[in-house]
């Protein structure tokens, strides 16, 4: 029976990040807001959006599920959140685009502030999941197997992806708005085909001894620790799109390379992430910060206008990311158990949605005044996250 929730588990978590992959904010999202014309601070914010908006409620959520058991439920509803955000994304570009704002000169903006309210609602969704299947991963995988458990659905995913990647990247002369919008469709098909094939698999968490002392949040300074590091490490997602921007007046040759390059990524390093996720988590994200910085270098020092030079960055990029989400995971189901580990999650990522958000505004503001590309900033601060990481308790102890 295990080793069927296993399969399940491992089944639905692979559409859920084929899914993810497919809606991406670094590659599909960037290439529609520049193929529809949204205004240029709409695409800044696409990120911290969706990753704040994914963070921000968890502190909250876990405060529910300290007297709530059934972490199924949460799941369940979150998922079908992201469903019917991504299906109102796709509505949005196929019908307002194409008719009823045909002649409105900002009809850009409008389709853009549709999209991005959809965002809102499909992070609000993860936000549900992202901190619920931690416990159903906990549930059906012990510890010392969880980080092989997310690295073999990433590979799947990075798999089916790149056969998705191919074919746009040889029919590419086809590949106008309403191709793309095809692209976003199938993201929403992907996150139904998880929601049925997990539906299944019940979790529960023993929240009696919560319920009879009532809620008190417990903070140590592995938490603070925590928060510090996911803080310093959003720079790995945030410094995405500009590598898209700079290739905004081809990006319908590039979207199919960059998609590719992210789903090649995840394919290739999602179950060595995972196998050094489980022996550590800390040395999982000193090096996936290692390679960030390499790609944010190269990007601003290799003055190349070749396509597989870009290809190259994005996809040590994208595997550097990969690591970074693996090693943040793992260590958060290893360092904890039970409950703790459940308010871990929301404190954490609370702390990390806001944070968001400040880089977020803090680089829109910036970036106009600045001389330079403000990737040299995001390139320090990736460096001190690599340093910080040495403030890390191991989580394997």
């Amino acid at each position: 029976m295990t080793s069927n929730k296993k399969h399940r588990l491992i089944a639905g978590l692979t559409f859920n990040k084929l899914a993810d992959l497919l809606i991406s904010v670094k590659t599909t999202l960037t290439a529609l807001f520049i193929m529809i014309g949204a205004p240029a601070w709409m695409i800044g914010w696409l990120v911290p959006i969706r990753e704040s908006g994914a963070l921000l409620p968890q502190a909250l959520l876990g405060v529910y599920l300290r007297r709530h058991s059934a972490r199924h439920v949460v799941w369940r509803t979150g998922m079908c959140v992201q469903f019917f955000s991504v299906f109102l994304t796709f509505f949005s570009v196929l019908v307002f685009e194409g008719k009823f704002l045909a002649e409105v000169n900002s009809k850009g903006a409008w389709v853009g502030g549709m999209i991005l309210v959809a965002l809102m609602c499909l992070s609000l969704g993860r936000a549900a999941c992202s901190l619920t299947v931690k416990d159903i991963e906990a549930s059906v995988a012990k510890k010392g197997e969880r980080g092989n458990l997310i690295g073999l659905a990433s590979t799947a995913s990075g798999l089916v992806t790149l056969l998705i990647a191919l074919p746009l990247y040889i029919f590419n002369d086809a590949l106008n708005l309403y191709f793309v919008a095809g692209i976003v469709g199938f993201s929403a098909l992907a996150f139904f085909v998880s929601l049925v094939v997990i539906w299944p698999i019940e979790t529960y968490v023993d929240v009696s001894e919560h319920q009879s002392k009532g809620i008190k949040l417990h903070v140590d300074t592995t938490v603070y620790k925590f928060i510090l590091v996911r803080g310093i490490f959003v720079h790995s997602a945030l410094v995405a799109p500009y590598f898209l921007l700079q290739k905004e007046a081809d990006v319908q040759d590039y979207l199919p390379i960059y998609i590719a390059a992210e789903a090649l990524a995840s394919l290739l390093s999602s179950l060595i992430w995972g196998a050094v996720a489980d022996k550590s988590a800390k040395l999982t994200l000193q090096i996936a910060g290692g390679l960030a910085l390499v790609a944010c270098l190269g990007l601003l020092l290799i003055q190349s206008e070749h396509v597989v030079v870009s290809a190259v960055l994005f996809f040590i990029l994208a595997v550097a990311h990969a690591g970074v989400r693996t090693g943040r995971k793992t260590y958060s189901l290893d360092i904890k158990e039970g409950h703790d580990r459940t308010m871990l999650v929301g404190l954490s990522n609370t702390a990390i949605g806001i944070i968001l958000l400040a880089f977020g505004g803090f680089y829109a503001l910036l970036t106009p005044m600045l001389s330079f590309s403000v990737v040299y900033i995001m390139s320090a601060m990736l460096a001190i996250g690599i340093v910080s990481t040495a403030l890390l308790p191991n989580e394997k102890a």
